[in-house]
C-alpha cells in the first residue's frame, strides 16, 4: 500500500457511484458477494494505488507479523497458505522461512494472472518489504528470497468460503473477508473458514480494514463490510485462541472511507 501523490484519492467511493452501466455495481442492488464482477478486478491499479512503494502502515504489519512467526518458528517444514493474495506478495514473504510450501489461494482471474507472474520473478517493489522482514532472524538467513518463493510457492483458484477444513500449519489473510460483501454474515462466514482451515494450534495473521465503505478499483467500486475490534474477537471467538489484535494508524490514510487498520494474530483453536 505505497504512499501515493495527491492525485490518488481523485477517486472516491462517491466518484464510483457517480456513473451508470459497470460502474454501478456499488449500489444497494450488490450486497453479497457473488453481486461483484470478481474477474474484472484491476490488479494493476490496485497494485499502483497499494503496493508499488512500502506504506508506513504495512512497515507497521509486516514488523508485528514477522515477530509472531519468528517466535513460532519450527524450521522450513510447514505448509503455509495466504488466502486472498490480490496483488500483495508480503503476507507469503513472511511465511518463507517457516515453510517447505506455501499455497497462494486465489478467486479473481486478473489476480491469479498478476500472482502467476510474480511468483516467477518478482517485482523489485518488493524488495523494500522483504528488507524490513530482513532485519531479523529467521528471515535473514534467506539470502535469495525471489529463488525461494518460486521454489515453493503454488498458485491456485479457489474460493475463500470452499477452503478444507485442517490442512495448514500457518496461514495469512490480509484485508480479504471484510472487503468481499456487504454482509456481516458472510465476513463472519469468511473470517472462519480461514481459521478452520488450519490445523489446530497453527499460527496465523489476519489484516482487516477498520470502519470501511468500500473501496473502488479502478471504474468499478467493490464492498466492505464496515467492522471495529469488538466485531472482529466476537467472530474469532469459536475458532481462534491467543488472539491479539494491534491497531494500526498511518500518517497518510491510504484513501477515504475508512479509519485505520487492524492486524490480528493467533492461534487456530480447531474443528
Amino acid at each position: 500500500m505505497p504512499p501515493q501523490p495527491p492525485q490518488r484519492d481523485a477517486l472516491t467511493v462517491d466518484d464510483a457511484l457517480g456513473e451508470p452501466g459497470p460502474r454501478a455495481v456499488g449500489t444497494e442492488a450488490a450486497r453479497r458477494n457473488a453481486d461483484f464482477p470478481w474477474d474484472s478486478f484491476d490488479s494493476e491499479w490496485y497494485l499502483e494505488h497499494n503496493y508499488r512503494r512500502l506504506r508506513d502502515d504495512d512497515r507497521q504489519i509486516i514488523r508485528l507479523v514477522r515477530e509472531f512467526f519468528a517466535r513460532s518458528f519450527a524450521g522450513r517444514c510447514w505448509h503455509g497458505i495466504d488466502v486472498g493474495t490480490g496483488t500483495n506478495l508480503y503476507p507469503a514473504l513472511a511465511m518463507l522461512p517457516m515453510c517447505q510450501r506455501i499455497t497462494l489461494r486465489e478467486y479473481a482471474a486478473t489476480n491469479l494472472g498478476w500472482i502467476t507472474r510474480e511468483v516467477a520473478d518478482y517485482s523489485s517493489n518488493w524488495d523494500e518489504f522483504w528488507a524490513v522482514l530482513a532485519e531479523v532472524p529467521p528471515y535473514r538467513r534467506i539470502s535469495d528470497p525471489r529463488t525461494v518463493l518460486r521454489q515453493v510457492a503454488t498458485v491456485e483458484r479457489g474460493s475463500i468460503f470452499e477452503l478444507p477444513r485442517s490442512t495448514w500449519d500457518i496461514g495469512t489473510m490480509f484485508f480479504v473477508a471484510e472487503s468481499i460483501t456487504h454482509t456481516r454474515d458472510e465476513f463472519d462466514q469468511a473470517a472462519r473458514c480461514f481459521v478452520r482451515s488450519l490445523k489446530p494450534g497453527a499460527p496465523f495473521a489476519a489484516a482487516f480494514m477498520r470502519d470501511s465503505q468500500g473501496y473502488p478499483v479502478g471504474t468499478h467500486l467493490f464492498p466492505a463490510v464496515a467492522i471495529a475490534e469488538a466485531d472482529v474477537r466476537e467472530c474469532l471467538l469459536p475458532v481462534a485462541d491467543d488472539v491479539e489484535i494491534h491497531h494500526i494508524t498511518s500518517r497518510t490514510p491510504l484513501r477515504d472511507g475508512y479509519s485505520g487498520m487492524m492486524l490480528v494474530t493467533g492461534r487456530a483453536s480447531g474443528p
